[in-house]
């Protein structure tokens, strides 16, 4: 059996009927058996923004770099005021780098498929008007033994008590220790049985998976409680009513492709922040 295999919905509604079915055989979510991570193309590799940044250096290199990184990150939070019990703990010290933009050896991870649907569609938005046809939702076996700190990727779960957007999204994280660049990579060469599920749908099938999302309270602003994200929930919101044609401004067209195309007065002063 292959480690990782690959499922493909024509769509939203399709993917909400059939994805419990094929994890769950009842349909009924129970926790504890997956994790979950919504990219938004579904080209991107399973790779940690600090294995993306610095792959190309040997792997006892960048180990070390990897502990300097820490390290000063300690230090620095230690300085500027971060809790002790922060600080002290490994875990929480990587998570609260991951969630402020550290480039961490740590994958995030969701506990509810919802949440990384929302990531998978909320980040194809952000890159307007890139054309991505397709996002994915990874789906990680947690039965799988090949997801152990002994074969070289753990599972994280740091307290998410003084994290709240760590507390909001059901957060977990991998921790890669080994030399490979990915985690497909990882399970094709070391797993034994199913480890990943790769779920490609439509990329245009934003338009109806996020405003459902909303209304599930699954939103910017849940998953990122400040006033950033009520500000990303406010703008994604009348991006999604300008899709449904809800608005003053013209209709946004949605291609084949997947791509939306902003017209009107907003499209000019609008560009993706990533």
């Amino acid at each position: 059996m292959s480690a990782v295999r690959v499922l493909e919905y024509s769509g939203w509604n399709e993917f909400k009927r059939d994805l419990l079915t094929e994890l769950f055989g009842d349909g009924v979510f129970q926790s504890g058996y997956y994790l979950f991570r919504g990219m938004g193309n579904a080209d991107w590799s399973l790779s940690s923004a600090f294995d993306l940044r610095f792959g190309s250096l040997p792997h006892d290199q960048r180990l070390r770099l990897w502990e300097e990184l820490i390290g000063h990150w300690r230090r620095t939070c230690e300085e500027n005021g971060v809790p002790d019990s922060v600080v002290r703990d490994d875990q929480q010290l990587w998570a609260l780098g991951q969630h402020h933009g550290l480039p961490t050896r740590l994958l995030d991870w969701s506990t509810s498929p919802y949440v990384a649907a929302f990531f998978a569609f909320y980040y194809w938005v952000l890159r307007l008007p890139q054309e991505f046809g397709h996002v994915v939702i990874w789906v990680l076996h947690l039965d799988n033994p090949v997801w152990s700190r002994e074969m070289g990727v753990e599972i994280v779960t740091p307290p998410a008590l003084e994290n709240v957007r760590l507390r909001a999204q059901g957060g977990k994280f991998t921790l890669s220790r080994t030399p490979f660049a990915s985690l497909q990579e990882y399970v094709e060469q070391s797993a034994t049985g199913l480890a990943l599920t790769k779920i490609v749908l439509p990329s245009r099938e934003a338009v109806r998976a996020l405003p459902d999302l909303d209304a599930m309270g699954i939103n910017n602003y849940r998953l990122f409680p400040d006033l950033t994200g009520l500000a990303e929930m406010t703008t994604m919101r009348l991006l999604l009513r300008m899709a449904a044609g809800a608005s003053e401004w013209e209709q946004p067209q949605v291609p084949a492709s997947g791509s939306l195309r902003l017209m009107g007065p907003v499209h000019d002063r609008h560009q993706p922040r990533i």
